[in-house]
């Protein structure tokens, strides 16, 4: 029960802040409320920064209620069916690079090398939390693009240090067949190289949190057109999902067999949304009603 109401007093932060957020100017826009939505937009830009983009906004709402509802058909067709791809890409390689492998198993594997498991969970999730506020400072500073791709160099080299440390220096301990209960352990053989496998992953999480972790949703909110936004939303955040199922799954099974070489795995998957992050264009300080223009050339 005391776990429970710690629970919820965030959420009753988050619901109490909530009523001192301004409406959204294109919500306003919608609704015909345009001389609310130019004052909103006045607290965050010069009067003619704010009057251009509501006219932006207003000229953008009104082309998509005249081409009308859109069908789940045209999301597979031409660029938006590409915007969706990319989406797609993003959301999957976000659960992909593991993550939520040293969130799901991270205690079960390091209390079996000799680490407290509530310590370990403890520290994991406090760096998780710490490390988000960096993305939420470095969002419109630094640029979406080069948060992501830093974030998958520090993921990557993350795994790489866990592969080849977990394979010269962790040694597999079978089950015992007679006790039903023993599910086998993991043996660390050198002390220095427990420590150095521990701080990788709280490097690897550190990582995760200031970039891919959060900037990914920011991004994907960002790159679909107004008429297609929320089901490509949709589509994508399903996307997300999809790609927790196998990391859940066979996270265990990878564990099992290819043993500590599964870090391997995730560190190609880091390379693979590192070289992605490195292709996307920079949204940063664009107005979402002319990103779509940044991908003419892509």
């Amino acid at each position: 029960r005391v776990v429970m109401a710690i629970i919820c007093l965030p959420a009753a932060l988050l619901l109490a802040g909530m009523a001192f957020l301004p409406r959204s100017p294109r919500w306003l826009v919608q609704q015909g409320r345009r001389p609310e939505a130019v004052a909103v937009l006045r607290s965050i830009r010069s009067e003619a920064e704010a009057v251009a983009e509501e006219q932006e906004i207003s000229q953008e709402i009104e082309r998509s209620r005249q081409e009308g509802e859109p069908t789940w058909l045209e999301l597979c067709r031409g660029r938006v069916a590409r915007l969706l791809a990319l989406g797609i890409a993003l959301q999957l390689l976000q659960q992909l690079v593991g993550m939520n492998a040293f969130m799901y198993f991270g205690p079960k594997i390091f209390s079996s090398i000799g680490f407290s498991k509530n310590l370990f969970t403890t520290i994991t999730n406090l760096v998780n939390f710490l490390a988000t506020f960096p993305a939420v400072l470095l969002a419109d500073r630094a640029g979406r693009r080069r948060l992501m791709l830093w974030s998958n160099v520090g993921m990557a080299a993350s795994c790489l240090l866990m592969g080849v440390l977990g394979a010269l220096y962790v040694d597999h301990i079978p089950p015992n067949p007679n006790d039903a209960n023993d599910e086998g352990r993991w043996e660390v053989t050198n002390r220095c190289a427990g420590w150095a496998i521990a701080i990788s992953v709280f490097f690897f999480v550190f990582s995760f949190a200031f970039g891919f972790g959060p900037i990914v949703w920011v991004y994907c909110a960002e790159i679909f057109p107004l008429r297609y936004r929320a089901r490509c939303l949709g589509v994508t955040t399903v996307a997300n999902w999809l790609g927790n199922f196998p990391i859940a799954q066979f996270t265990p099974v990878l564990m099992a067999s290819v043993r500590f070489n599964t870090f391997f795995i995730f560190g190609v998957f880091c390379i693979i949304g590192g070289l992605l992050s490195a292709w996307l264009p920079e949204t940063k300080e664009v107005p979402l009603e002319s990103i779509q223009k940044l991908f003419d050339q892509k």
